[in-house]
């Protein structure tokens, strides 16, 4: 049986969707459809027979370019249309444009979160209205075709190339603990200060002979399209000059992946990078400006969740980051020891 799984979102929203593509994956052929912007978490995945993937208009800045991304489209319609399938999962609560590409998947059943769903819909699975992680939501999906078990850890996958890579720019000879320290968030309420990374950084540094591995979203904070956080970088960089510090560019995600994938544990506020730190199997501090952690929380790896007063995470002082940050290096260290 063919199953075609739709999940257009965010980052973080595909990688926490991978638990689900990997239940199924025992029983059925799933291919995926995404966006040209999560697509790159899937790289490597084997569990997914086939990927297709379309670009957002807004992601394009000229007219050239929207024009191929509309081209692009057209060809993944009919890709996903010649292909027919037996099922279409849209991944989260019901939504027209995911339901769209359901109907051109021509699928006999369509299953998705809603019981507002329109009558095309086979499968509505009621909302979740009780506390529960993002990852335990999404494998109620998979109950309609009988795949009943614990969802498993995130997947993210790695070439040796790009870990080698990695390694080479991070320059650990002396084979000392890396931490990385990632800045960036696309929300204003959970941006912890730039002074506050500072600070930490100093700390970890000063504790024990370290290296820090700094992490933000490339690109200039007055970029229209895709604002970043070079500013920001270039103080850490110059605040930290006493210090075993190595900034680390990415220039896309598998670069962030990569990079992330060689640290002992990072910090990070909620957003994409989150979860890729999870996806890479690393113990993780997550500063949260919200009270949504038990929803967006790392998923099954060795993690602090601090949520911030107020609704903002600037409420989250240096010392209750470093002092979750050293308890979560004990606690591993020990589990690594006993293990």
């Amino acid at each position: 049986m063919k199953v075609l799984l739709i999940r257009r979102e965010n980052i973080g929203d595909l990688i926490l969707t991978t638990p689900l593509i990997a239940m199924l994956a025992k029983e059925y052929q799933v291919d995926v459809l995404v966006n040209s912007y999560n697509m790159p978490v899937l790289d490597g995945n084997p569990r997914v027979s086939n990927i297709y993937h379309y670009t957002k208009s807004h992601h394009e800045a000229s007219l050239k370019a929207k024009i191929g991304a509309l081209v692009h489209r057209l060809k993944t319609t009919f890709q996903i249309w010649r292909a027919g399938y037996d099922v279409a999962i849209i991944a989260g609560n019901w939504n027209k444009r995911a339901l769209s590409w359901a109907r051109i998947s021509r699928a006999k059943r369509i299953i998705t979160i809603g019981e507002d769903a329109p009558a095309i819909v086979t499968d509505r699975l009621p909302y979740i209205r009780q506390q529960m992680h993002l990852v335990e939501e999404l494998v109620q999906l998979a109950k309609p075709l009988n795949c009943e078990s614990q969802p498993g850890k995130l997947e993210l996958y790695l070439n040796p190339v790009e870990i080698a890579e990695a390694a080479k720019r991070i320059g650990n000879q002396n084979g000392l603990p890396v931490y990385g320290l990632q800045i960036s968030s696309r929300k204003a309420n959970q941006r912890w200060p730039v002074e506050h990374f500072i600070e930490l950084a100093h700390r970890l540094s000063k504790r024990e002979r370290c290296k820090i591995i700094l992490f933000w979203s490339p690109g200039s904070s007055d970029n229209p399209l895709h604002p970043g956080d070079d500013e920001k970088a270039d103080l850490v960089v110059r605040s930290c000059s006493d210090i075993d510090l190595v900034p680390y560019r990415t220039n896309n995600i598998r670069e962030l992946m990569a990079g992330m994938a060689l640290c002992d544990q990072i910090v990070t506020s909620d957003g994409g990078a989150l979860h890729i730190a999870a996806g890479v199997g690393k113990p993780v501090i997550a500063l949260f400006g919200t009270n949504e952690g038990y929803h967006w929380g790392p998923w099954q790896v060795p993690s602090r969740v601090l949520e911030a007063m107020d609704n903002h995470v600037n409420n989250l002082s240096t010392d209750q980051v470093y002092e979750n940050f050293i308890d979560l290096r004990s606690e591993v260290l020990s589990l690594k020891n006993a293990g």
